[in-house]
């Protein structure tokens, strides 16, 4: 019972669906009546060529999608009647039909431009917010090989020209649209975030009206802490004081908004070939740019200098330093089990606290080439150039 509450439910949400399953019953019952009508005025002539229910139903269908093949054909007046109505019929039903099916079409196709469609795709990278930070992400993006770039979600409150001067500047995107607030959790869950793989939260300046802040991004941060995500979160923030009220625990990285231009410009003070050299890197132009990578196994319990030179010899790429990953640890990781010890009674007065034991908020720690002798550990990813 339940199934099938469910199942009426589904259709009444999608009333097009529901439009194109009573046009098509239609359809079938006109078919279904045609035929038998036509069979029981033309059985009982000798000279008729309709005489089966299969050549019946073969007529009818043929009659009613004014197809006209010609092989079967009633000869008996009322035969011919039958087929007069039918064949007008056939031109109101699928004249109907066709017209309903174009304007399925164009409905989604304006629903998309504006932004207003459930997104259904998976492994996407979901983009909320609005700045010139947004498309240097998709210059980076068009850039990559066809088949390593992602499908990508927009949700900001731009307009629907602005969404789509952005699909003719990017033919080679796959990018939808979400036209809503992103510290709307609904908005969120519109966008398909769950089955994001990466969700990056920018420094918005899309809302009409209303003064970009770092509040949005934060109240946005939070809103998504709640939710089980299997993807990378990434936050721009325009001003660094608000960094605390960043909930880290769910957050790859943040990035402050002109940190890394400022220390760009403050380094060619003395060192004026190295943003431009830096800016030729972050195109990743053929390939050629900085990449995370994960360590082979094998290299875990070795040196650096060991997994520098393999990477050098093997793959001609350049270890420029290695991350970190510091994991959450839990109180159960910690304590042991025994009743009797002096970590159950500390492990239950966690419990009744109500508190949660993590490790510090920053879980990814950058060492900038490493010393040699420095020991690869499990965690540990490698940056190459």
């Amino acid at each position: 019972m339940k199934l099938k509450r469910k199942f009426y439910r589904e259709l009444n949400k999608n009333r097009h669906i529901l439009q194109l399953l009573k046009n098509v019953i239609l359809i079938c019952i006109v078919i279904l009546a045609g035929a038998i009508a036509v069979l029981a005025v033309e059985f009982n002539n000798a000279d008729s060529t309709i005489s089966v229910f299969f050549d019946a139903i073969w007529w009818a269908l043929v009659t009613i999608t004014t197809v006209g093949y010609g092989d079967l054909v009633p000869i008996t007046f009322w035969g011919r009647m039958i087929g007069i109505v039918f064949i007008f019929l056939g031109f109101i039903i699928f004249s109907t039909f066709t017209a309903f099916i174009a304007s399925t079409f164009i409905d989604k196709k304006i629903k998309e431009r504006k932004g207003l469609n459930k997104i259904t795709d998976r492994n996407h990278v979901l983009i909320c917010g609005w700045n010139n930070s947004a498309r240097k992400i998709l210059d980076y993006l068009s850039e990559l090989d066809p088949k390593d770039i992602p499908n990508i979600v927009l949700v900001n409150e731009l307009s629907e020209g602005v969404f789509s001067s952005l699909q003719n500047h990017y033919p080679d995107l796959q990018m939808k649209f979400i036209n809503g607030d992103f510290t709307n959790q609904e908005i969120l869950m519109k966008a398909n975030i769950k089955d994001a793989k990466h969700i990056i939260l920018l420094f918005d300046e899309s809302k009409p009206n209303i003064a970009p802040s770092d509040e949005r991004t934060i109240i946005a941060s939070h809103n998504i802490a709640y939710m089980k995500l299997k993807g990378k979160i990434s936050i721009q923030l325009h001003d660094e004081k608000y960094l605390p009220n960043i909930r880290r625990e769910r957050i790859s990285n943040v990035v402050i908004y002109d940190n890394l231009g400022g220390n760009l410009l403050a380094n060619s003070t003395m060192n004026p070939s190295i943003p431009d050299f830096l800016q030729e890197v972050l195109k990743a132009a053929e390939g050629k740019g900085f990449k995370e990578m994960k360590i082979p196994y094998s290299f875990v319990n070795k040196s650096y200098k060991e997994l520098s030179n393999n990477l050098k010899d093997e793959h001609n790429l350049i270890a420029l330093g290695i991350i970190s990953v510091y994991p959450e640890v839990s109180i159960e990781e910690i304590v042991s089990d025994d009743t009797s010890s002096i970590d159950q009674f500390i492990k239950r007065q966690f419990e009744e606290s109500g508190k949660k034991f993590q490790t510090e908020n920053v879980r990814n720690h950058v060492k900038l080439k490493p010393d040699n002798d420095y020991i690869i550990q499990d965690t540990d990813k490698v940056i190459v150039l």
